[in-house]
């Protein structure tokens, strides 16, 4: 009854129902006008050989079908879909996702759209998603790595063949490519250093896994702000973790039974901080009073948790920005020589509760 009743409503509207179950072409505009399509695909990219009357016959057929370009045929025959490719582990988490914005407003303006895929920290997955986006014919990839990348064979590949790329928070260091990332050594330098400032000289870090460069260069900055005031670097206060619930408890276990347990915390992401405080506060451990913690990033749950969460703010929409006017270059080859690693400093102190 249902499909009649469709039938019924095509016909009374001049539709044909076949075409409304698959996407109009110019052959289906082709056969309504009695004309050939290499005519009907002239009048829709303003051929100056169509006259204005079939020109015009044709869009007011091509709307009332609801007629849509194929993007991906118009690219083969262009060499270029003005499609880019982005890459990131977590959409979820804000600071992928003011990357991905600020590329997106970069690109936008000269024309280009994004389809944006998520490796969900899987490089099987980002693999995968490289391939798929290979498939959609996109002009460059930009991309962000998982916490487990190790392997960049698929970005060789994509380098030799080519591909205009751009590497972005968590680099590909092996191919002379553009990359932007967050002032990581600046950042907890900084906060290192607001924990001595207040009075704090035992002093841990809750660090991310050791192969990751934004994790060695945030190591860095913590033992630079350590040696600056003469504080000793103590090989028992740092804990790698790969930013799971049950490292954090591990560490923080390891840290108490030490015969000097910590003072303070820095941890490299809030999330690592809020759990650490959720799981002192179960200890009866009081945040700032017997140990003070401090974050990275600034998330949004910074501020709402008890005490607030002082932190240091990065600015991923900067980060997405950069990356995305290096990708217009690129495709432009407005680069003469690529640019060494860019460097997003514009990050701040948040002071809150959480470190006294």
């Amino acid at each position: 009854m249902m499909f009649l009743f469709k039938n019924i409503f095509s016909h009374l509207c001049g539709i044909d129902p076949v075409m409304q179950k698959r996407q109009i072409t110019i052959i289906d505009i082709a056969k309504k006008l009695g004309i050939s399509k290499s005519t009907v695909s002239r009048a829709l990219t303003n051929n100056p050989n169509v006259s204005p009357e079939t020109r015009k016959a044709v869009l007011e057929v091509a709307k009332e079908l609801d007629y849509q370009p194929n993007m991906l045929a118009l690219g083969l025959i262009k060499n270029e879909t003005r499609m880019l490719g982005v890459i990131i582990p977590d959409i979820q988490k804000p600071f992928f996702a003011a990357i991905v914005s600020g590329i997106q407003h970069a690109v936008a303006r000269m024309g280009y759209r994004t389809i944006i895929a998520q490796s969900d920290e899987s490089p099987q997955i980002e693999k995968e998603n490289i391939q798929a986006l290979m498939l959609s014919r996109v002009d460059g990839f930009l991309i962000c790595h998982t916490r487990d990348t190790r392997n960049f064979d698929q970005i060789k590949m994509l380098y030799q063949k080519g591909f205009p790329l751009v590497s972005f928070a968590r680099i590909c260091q092996e191919l002379p490519i553009p990359k932007v990332v967050e002032d990581d050594f600046n950042g907890l330098y900084t906060t290192t250093q607001h924990l001595i400032d207040c009075g704090r000289r035992r002093i841990a870090l809750l660090a991310g896994p050791k192969h990751l460069l934004a994790s060695k260069l945030r190591q860095q900055g913590y033992m630079a702000a350590l040696r600056q005031h003469g504080i000793t670097y103590r090989s028992e206060y740092v804990a790698h973790t790969r930013f799971l619930h049950e490292h954090v408890k591990a560490a923080i276990d390891q840290w108490l039974a030490l015969p000097e347990p910590p003072d303070a915390i820095c941890t490299i992401y809030d999330a690592g901080a809020i759990q650490l405080m959720e799981i002192l506060k179960e200890k009866g451990i009081q945040v700032p009073a017997d140990i003070a913690v401090t974050g990275f990033g600034n998330d949004p749950a910074a501020c709402l948790v008890v005490p607030g969460l002082t932190t240091y703010e990065q600015k991923p929409y900067d980060i997405g920005l950069v990356a995305g006017k290096n990708m217009l270059d690129l495709l432009k080859k407005r680069f003469t020589t690529i640019p060494s690693e860019m460097t997003i400093s514009t990050g701040s102190l948040v002071v809150r509760g959480s470190s006294g």
